[in-house]
């Protein structure tokens, strides 16, 4: 069967992979009060194992706006959940029981990009729901071998996000919130050159794309993409047997809202940074 070369960007194509992909992207809520005031964030990442250990990936500048507001002694933070996508009833979110949260952030030595060590209970129950799965190296090493048909940007964007109260029953009412997934197409573009008007040009080795319009048009793309910073860059591609494969190119750190461009951190810069770590842990270790 003969596809035409834009087949991935056909809404339905792009809805189907989604629902596809779903399941390694994990969203962070946190709901807060300060000033008397009540405020609700949901912060994107999706999950991936390495060194045996299950982390949830984000955007650098994600990581350090959350330690912004736990570290804030005028932020009360009410209620942190995982929400896996669960669709049991009364069970679509993973309480998180260590609010201090193992994290760190790359951002300040010039990568952006953080994570977050989810361990103990957390991990079992976020693994035991069956709804989330984490990426495997198979996805994310080995890129050079890749012949992608086109790319995806997926996350949360803040203008999509639903909350309010939903009464359960005559003497219950229910807190609700509902973060629908995103999938938009992108187009790779190469980096321009750095411009000091404007700092969105100013990684020479950045993963930069377009966000191209579905087939069908411009419908049913959000209008802003914040809160999708974290997000993975996917790219997909069908091999001979006309199966559909995918990989993580990179993490979504930046974007030009009135040209529609993006700037994700390259995944091979991250995994480097993360082995180099390893490697001098290794050596401290090994020295004392």
């Amino acid at each position: 069967m003969t596809l035409p070369d834009d087949w991935w960007r056909r809404l339905d194509v792009a809805r189907r992979l989604s629902e596809w992909f779903s399941r390694h992207l994990l969203c962070l809520f946190v709901s807060y009060e300060t000033g008397a005031r009540s405020f609700l964030k949901v912060y994107t990442g999706f999950l991936l194992y390495y060194l045996d250990c299950l982390f949830w990936v984000t955007a650098g500048h994600v990581i350090d706006q959350l330690s912004e507001l736990l570290s804030s002694g005028q932020v009360e933070v009410e209620r942190m959940r995982w929400l896996d996508g669960c669709e049991i009833p009364g069970a679509e979110a993973v309480v998180v029981h260590n609010r201090e949260l193992l994290r760190f952030s790359a951002f300040s030595q010039g990568l952006d990009f953080g994570l977050v060590a989810i361990l103990g209970l957390d991990a079992e129950n976020i693994i035991k729901g069956g709804r989330a799965e984490p990426m495997t190296e198979q996805i994310w090493r080995n890129l050079d071998v890749a012949r992608p048909d086109g790319y995806y940007l997926l996350g949360y964007p803040d203008p999509w996000i639903e909350h309010g109260r939903k009464r359960v029953s005559n003497s219950q009412v229910r807190r609700y919130v509902r973060a629908p997934l995103s999938c938009l197409p992108l187009s790779p573009i190469g980096f321009r050159s750095v411009d000091p008007e404007h700092e969105f040009w100013d990684d020479p080795e950045g993963f930069y794309g377009k966000i191209l319009p579905f087939v069908e048009g411009e419908a049913c793309q959000p209008e802003s993409i914040v809160g999708m910073s974290g997000g993975p860059v996917l790219s997909v591609e069908r091999d001979s047997d006309l199966q559909i494969r995918y990989r993580l190119f990179g993490i979504q750190s930046k974007w030009w809202g009135s040209k529609r461009l993006t700037c994700a951190v390259p995944i091979e810069k991250v995994v480097g940074f993360m082995e180099e770590r390893k490697r001098s842990a290794q050596a401290g270790s090994s020295e004392s």
